[in-house]
């Protein structure tokens, strides 16, 4: 892991939603990483942050010295019915200019510690089948390689695989 040090991982405020637009945009324009291809706004952010913290979900976010917002992360239930209720799905992403400082690593640490606390059973991580620095990052935390779809999803005229990665929380 890279060195980061006075990087602050915390629970994300109305105040951070700018900086987490920005990066949730970046990563519609410009990656397969969000299969996403209509840009979100502040107003829609903002209720995701707010039904995401009423829904009792974490939203986290790694903030620099300086203050700017470098990455953030959450995550929510996996399947809407009740027999996954102790199965989440997290998200983290990073801005491009952090990318490669061991930020991804704090936030997902700081994910899995909460899921721990929170007594959740399964975390999952979908991703996109090529994107290597994710699948790593998160075998460096012991999720295991649980499923791969086939082309189910499209973006930039092309089809991507997901990639199903696991970890049993309450093996720890």
């Amino acid at each position: 892991m890279a060195d980061t040090p006075g990087i602050v991982v915390r629970e994300a405020t109305d105040k951070d939603i700018p900086a987490i637009v920005e990066i949730v945009n970046h990563a519609i324009r410009n990656s397969t990483s969000m299969w996403e291809t209509q840009e979100t706004t502040l107003a829609i952010r903002l209720d995701w942050l707010h039904t995401s913290q009423a829904s009792g979900f974490p939203v986290l976010v790694a903030q620099m010295p300086d203050g700017n917002v470098a990455g953030y992360s959450s995550w929510k239930t996996f399947r809407p019915f009740s027999g996954y209720r102790h199965t989440v799905e997290h998200s983290l992403y990073i801005a491009p200019a952090y990318k490669r400082r061991g930020i991804g690593s704090l936030l997902l640490q700081a994910l899995c510690d909460r899921a721990k606390a929170a007594n959740v059973h399964v975390m999952i991580a979908g991703i996109t089948s090529t994107n290597i620095a994710s699948r790593r990052l998160h075998e460096r935390f012991g999720f295991q390689h649980g499923g791969l779809l086939p082309e189910c999803g499209t973006k930039y005229g092309r089809w991507m695989d997901l990639l199903f990665l696991y970890r049993i929380m309450s093996a720890d």
